[in-house]
């Protein structure tokens, strides 16, 4: 169990834009709910900024200018007058929201920002076994991020991992056979890690994680993943 086993390699890829969607999202959630964390993003992007002033600036050609004003002409064009209204995107947030019940509403808006924005686009929980829901939140290839929210006493089968994955807690707390996780907590797994994941009693626990590749299921479930992966 650590707070942020990313280390400073991945606090630099994320400064240069090297990282996937889902992992930035990974860093930004943890970086909202531990600020040592958000310390060490903002140290990496504030040595990026200064190497980047040591770089020679490459000259743009002498059609730049006129390049970028065509491209925002055709994508105007486009949008004609079906185009979103300046705010559309924060009305239809909002209306999503004032659409969700209650308690079910309640959690999402009480996530950490970069997560809660997406969640509102999404705000549909998928079925993934009694007493856990699934959100999809990002897709970039491999890279996979997406809520788990476990019902007090509820967890995901027991599966090993064909990639790494981070889990980070949001709400609640969740114990995994090797240590507990609570709130701001990033529990951490590659292919050498077995495991199952089960949620304390008391509080619901809302969990974004972030895999590079499928998961691999043990027991009767991994014969029916292998069969339909044939």
């Amino acid at each position: 169990m650590t707070n942020h086993p990313l280390g400073d390699e991945l606090y630099a890829a994320y400064s240069s834009g090297a990282l996937s969607g889902p992992m930035r999202l990974l860093i930004d959630a943890q970086a909202a709910v531990d600020t040592e964390v958000a310390r060490s993003r903002d140290e990496a992007d504030a040595a990026a900024g200064l190497m980047l002033e040591t770089i020679e600036p490459a000259a743009l050609s002498g059609s730049a200018l006129a390049e970028v004003a065509a491209a925002i002409d055709a994508e105007e064009a486009a949008l004609g007058e079906a185009g979103r209204a300046p705010g559309a995107h924060a009305d239809l947030a909002a209306q999503k929201a004032a659409a969700a019940a209650g308690n079910a509403i309640k959690e999402l808006l009480d996530l950490p920002e970069p997560v809660r924005d997406l969640a509102l686009e999404t705000a549909q929980w998928n079925f993934a076994g009694p007493g856990v829901r699934t959100m999809d939140l990002i897709q970039d290839g491999a890279a996979k991020a997406q809520l788990i929210r476990l019902e007090p006493g509820c967890g995901v089968p027991h599966h090993g991992h064909d990639c790494r994955e981070f889990t980070l807690v949001l709400t609640g707390a969740f114990q995994d056979g090797r240590a507990r996780y609570g709130k701001g907590e990033l529990c951490a797994a590659d292919p050498a890690t077995e495991h199952k994941p089960t949620a304390e009693y008391g509080e619901v626990c809302i969990a974004l994680a972030v895999t590079d590749g499928p998961l691999a299921f043990t027991g009767p479930l991994g014969w029916v993943q292998r069969a339909l992966n044939r």
